[in-house]
């Protein structure tokens, strides 16, 4: 807006008007013949085309409002709320770590619990860990010792219960009541979340529609009694684990949302209370612009299902945690993953969390130490604090790229979300097969990419460090911590009955109930299958560590002919193809093959001789080569490079495969490691 006073400066004044199709010449002229539509436009997995430029005729309509987080203007001034993940089973380890991190900048936390004897994984060392178990809470001792000097009153703890969520509640909101918090005091998110119980652990711990009714109990009673704490989570961190799409993250989200309005409703809460008790988790992984619009996303798709359940306007915001993909993070070169946590903070805070967490970047080894917290807790103060992330309301809003993206994303989305519905909703999806069928594929089309080195994971399928130095975990004593669990599981305790109220489990809790007398009485044996959890470089990693656990690492000669010049790229690209493997390389050159006995002499000590070179070389010397280190006694010999029509002639030479650009190098890799023994079939070290 303009008034008599002001002047439009017109920064393109002096220049000629350009055009998308003055645009679209000048790059097909600096593309030189290259197919543009391969060479500059992306096909995400979603189904998403990207354009190399948008303009605003290519935009939609701003998502404004609805794609912002409620409290925009707040937030802008206090920043997002910095969450740290607690495993440790130890509840009083893990509350030396929750002191550590509310002391050095967190402002929350999350408590993942886990039950006895469920602890972790095997570090590559043999040692224990429990990186993806949790805190062993079996009462509401283990709690109070766990969260003891937290002030509940002034620190939100989000429990991430799993199937426990009733017994969780009630230790949670008897703790409130020990510790003197009542009504409006008490902060907090008890994390009920049956569906995503059921998708990661193979059960709600009940049949589902029992397990929707109590956490629509959990919810009525802390609206009730505890208006400021929330009680029900949309995590969607199963389905992105096993393969999902954004799309269909968001999809699962959407429908697993509208179940649980349903079920709350049935309990007695109107949809717009029902929708304020609602706290959606949702991974964000290393794709910026993409994590940028699934949560701008997220919030205009759920708006508009609170505006089809008639919430009122100013009721249709949504409360968004987020956390870094567990996928995308690495076991292998794990620094990077610092580098992926920050990508995906500056992704979270531009699309406006309300929390975040940030995984350590050891997560995916085992229980993280000291540094690795502090390392993540820090990116995201340093973000918010210094790089004032937090500081304008929906950055990327009016960008035409990112709001284009945001709309299709979102048009995705809601496609899987009525499928989803037509189907019977998000239990029957789960409960029939058609969840796991469908990660399982779009992980599949994922896996084929990443094998190809279509999609590169620094570290791991592209430019691997073969000899990197183990890092630093956290070990336990599983014997011991399982010893002492079984020991007070032992303990005899009234069961309450199966229709016991939230208030009277967390009445037991107070007086001490041991917590597996807080369990409904239901089955909890499995329901279906759980959900696998993977990270895109497992296949690749799972040859590493083959070539890790062998009694000798396989050992490749890169055979340079013809000058630096000549060899030098593909020698990388050859050390780079097998180093992502676990096979080590050494380099030696040669220009011919008089006088090089002990060039020949290492070849034939080698596991591996991998010639490298010009095309043009090839075509003169790769057969001469070839015979002359069969015959000095190299067991494989390959080439770096594809063989076109000298395939025929090269293999009677002797020439036994080829490394090349776009080749499955998974496969690749596994066969070969199969030849050399340190690789089974069946997919493990021999």
């Amino acid at each position: 807006m303009t008034d008599a006073k002001t002047e439009v400066l017109t920064l393109a004044a002096g220049f000629p008007a350009a055009d998308r199709d003055a645009w679209r010449a000048l790059v097909e002229k600096a593309l030189k013949g290259a197919p543009y539509e391969k060479v500059l436009v992306t096909e995400l997995a979603e189904g998403i085309r990207t354009e190399p430029i948008y303009s605003r005729d290519d935009a939609p309509a701003p998502a404004g409002a609805d794609a912002r987080h409620a409290g925009a203007v707040e937030r802008a001034t206090d920043g997002w709320d910095v969450r740290t993940l607690h495993t440790h089973p130890d509840p009083a380890a893990a509350n030396a770590a929750i002191l550590t991190d509310l002391a050095a900048g967190a402002n929350s936390v999350a408590l993942r619990f886990d039950s006895a004897g469920r602890l972790g994984r095997t570090a590559r060392d043999g040692s224990e860990t429990a990186g993806v178990g949790g805190v062993m809470i079996d009462g509401i001792a283990a709690l109070d010792r766990a969260l003891r000097d937290v002030y509940l009153d002034a620190a939100v703890v989000a429990l991430e219960p799993g199937a426990a969520f009733l017994p969780a509640a009630a230790l949670m909101t008897g703790l409130w009541e020990r510790r003197g918090i009542a009504g409006g005091a008490a902060l907090g998110h008890l994390g009920a979340d049956p569906l995503g119980a059921l998708a990661r652990l193979g059960t709600a711990g009940e049949p589902v529609d029992a397990a929707l009714a109590r956490m629509a109990a959990v919810a009525l009673t802390l609206h009730d009694r505890f208006p400021n704490a929330t009680s029900v989570s949309i995590d969607t961190g199963a389905y992105h684990a096993a393969g999902a799409d954004e799309a269909m993250d968001l999809g699962y989200a959407l429908a697993t949302g509208v179940a649980y309005l349903r079920a709350m409703e049935a309990a007695g809460l109107a949809p717009a209370d029902a929708a304020r008790q609602i706290v959606m988790t949702l991974p964000v992984g290393v794709d910026v612009f993409l994590g940028i619009a699934k949560l701008r996303a997220a919030r205009a798709l759920w708006a508009r299902v609170l505006e089809a359940c008639g919430v009122a306007e100013d009721g249709r915001g949504l409360v968004l945690h987020v956390t870094t993909a567990e996928r995308a993070w690495a076991g292998r070169d794990p620094w990077v993953n610092m580098l992926r946590a920050t990508v995906a903070t500056f992704a979270a805070a531009v699309g406006g969390a309300d929390s975040l967490t940030v995984l350590p970047y050891t997560h995916a080894l085992g229980l993280p130490d000291g540094f690795a917290r502090r390392i993540a807790r820090n990116t995201q103060l340093v973000l918010k604090e210094e790089s004032h992330l937090a500081r304008v309301i929906d950055p990327a809003g009016g960008s035409w790229y990112v709001e284009t993206l945001t709309d299709q994303l979102a048009d995705k989305a809601w496609g899987q979300f009525q499928a989803i519905e037509a189907a019977g909703g998000m239990a029957a999806v789960l409960l029939d097969g058609t969840v796991a069928k469908t990660c399982a594929a779009a992980w599949s089309a994922r896996e084929r990419q990443i094998a190809r080195r279509r999609e590169e994971l620094t570290g791991v399928n592209a430019y691997p460090k073969v000899d990197e130095a183990p890092v630093d975990l956290l070990v336990v004593d599983r014997a011991a911590l399982v010893t002492a669990a079984r020991k007070r599981l032992a303990k005899p305790s009234d069961p309450l009955p199966s229709a016991a109220s939230v208030e009277d489990r967390a009445r037991a809790a107070e007086a001490g109930v041991d917590v597996t007398a807080l369990m409904p009485n239901g089955p909890v044996e499995p329901q279906i299958a759980p959900l696998p959890a993977h990270r895109l470089g497992e296949g690749f990693e799972a040859l590493r560590d083959a070539c890790d656990a062998a009694a000798r690492r396989p050992r490749a000669l890169l055979l340079g002919i013809g000058g630096a010049t000549a060899y030098t790229a593909r020698a990388s690209f050859a050390r780079n193809h097998l180093g992502s493997g676990g096979i080590g390389a050494v380099d030696r050159e040669l220009d011919a093959v008089a006088g090089a006995a002990d060039v020949l002499a290492d070849a034939a000590a080698a596991d591996l001789v991998v010639l490298c070179s010009s095309d043009t070389i090839y075509a003169e010397k790769a057969a001469e080569f070839a015979s002359a280190l069969k015959v000095a006694g190299a067991p494989r010999v390959w080439l770096a490079g594809r063989p076109g029509e000298h395939d025929a002639d090269w293999r009677v030479a002797g020439i036994d495969g080829y490394l090349f650009a776009g080749d499955d190098t998974l496969a690749t890799l596994r066969g070969l490691l199969t030849d050399l023994g340190v690789w089974t079939p069946q997919g493990g070290a021999q």
